[in-house]
């Protein structure tokens, strides 16, 4: 008689794999599964924390670059802001225009919100990267363009500014030659014209220089030009004032002299009287002839007197003389001799 242990090891030795219980297949099925799905959740999770950890770094680093781009950009606005042009300092107006709606545009960009993504979400730190690097590169955009505004601003102010320096100093070339002819002869320097003329010169050959960018050309060259033009007119004043000095020391001196000429005593004129109360001219004359003697002999026959009458002696004639008058004869009443 077999014993019952027997029978049962028997049984399992000899019983084929394929008719086993179901129950012990599938076990080892699912424990394959399951090792096979550990592996991949572990692969899986190691790819999205590497995604993370990348999408987070390039995040930071457009932050950095959208603010820097931000900060650049307000710095030139304030700088377009605080100049002031207007329209007649430059050579094309129109560019204030352009100017200005550069700078409103340029107002209007908002930059990025300052919302923070999940550092666990990578589509989150994705999007943030990409409007970061948006706003950077807008943010440059801007700048370059108002950087460049301002630029075409500045160079038309410059040529502006170059064309009206030249202007002026070949306005003082002309104005400089016009004074140059009429004071030939008329300064009291005649160093000064010939100053003039080389500055004239000068500043011809800077009319005539090529590439010149800075207007300080120009005019410190017109400052050397009427310098020069002031030391002639200056000399011409010297000189005009010198000869009216001149003048008006003659016209005195001449006047003086004429004073002096009035004030002097002209001939003398004194006149006499004879006895006859006449007046005479101050003079004698001498005729060639004597006086003719009188004679006068009182006479006492009855107070009679006898008068003869005059003689002519074949010099002058004397009338009414008096003895201590020259000419008389001594006999009272005798005529004047003259």
């Amino acid at each position: 008689m077999t014993k019952p242990s027997e029978e049962v090891e028997t049984m399992d030795d000899a019983t084929p794999e394929g008719s086993k219980p179901k129950g012990i297949q599938r076990a080892k099925l699912t424990a394959v599964i399951v090792a096979v799905v550990v592996v991949a959740l572990a692969g899986i999770g190691g790819g999205y924390a590497y995604w993370t950890h990348h999408e987070g770094n390039a995040y930071h680093e457009a932050v950095a670059q959208a603010e820097n781009a931000d900060k650049a950009l307000s710095k030139v606005v304030d700088g377009a802001t605080a100049t002031t042009y207007k329209a007649d300092q430059l050579k094309e107006p129109k560019l204030l225009d352009k100017l200005d709606a550069t700078i409103r545009k340029a107002k209007a960009l908002k930059g990025v919100p300052n919302d923070a993504p999940s550092e666990w979400l990578a589509w989150q730190l994705a999007s943030a990267r990409k409007a970061n690097a948006t706003d950077a590169d807008e943010a440059d955009a801007q700048a370059k363009a108002l950087n460049a505004a301002l630029k075409a601003v500045s160079d038309s102010k410059l040529a502006k500014e170059l064309d009206t320096a030249k202007a002026q100093l070949k306005q003082g070339i002309d104005g400089a030659g016009k004074i140059l002819r009429d004071t030939d002869g008329k300064v009291a320097d005649n160093a000064t014209r010939d100053s003039l003329t080389k500055a004239i010169d000068e500043a011809n050959n800077t009319i005539n220089k090529k590439g010149v960018t800075d207007p300080k050309t120009y005019t410190d060259q017109k400052a050397k030009l009427d310098a020069a033009v002031k030391r002639v007119t200056d000399s011409k004043a010297a000189k005009e004032q010198a000869d009216a000095e001149a003048a008006a020391q003659a016209q005195a001196a001449a006047q003086a002299q004429a004073a002096q000429a009035a004030a002097q005593p002209q001939s003398s004129y004194s006149p006499s009287y004879n006895s006859y109360g006449g007046s005479g001219s101050g003079y004698s004359s001498n005729r060639g002839y004597s006086a003719p003697q009188q004679s006068y002999t009182p006479s006492n026959n009855g107070g009679g007197s006898s008068y003869s009458g005059p003689t002519i002696t074949g010099g002058g004639i004397a009338f009414g003389c008096t003895p201590s008058e020259p000419g008389c004869d001594g006999t009272p009443g005798a005529p004047d001799a003259y």
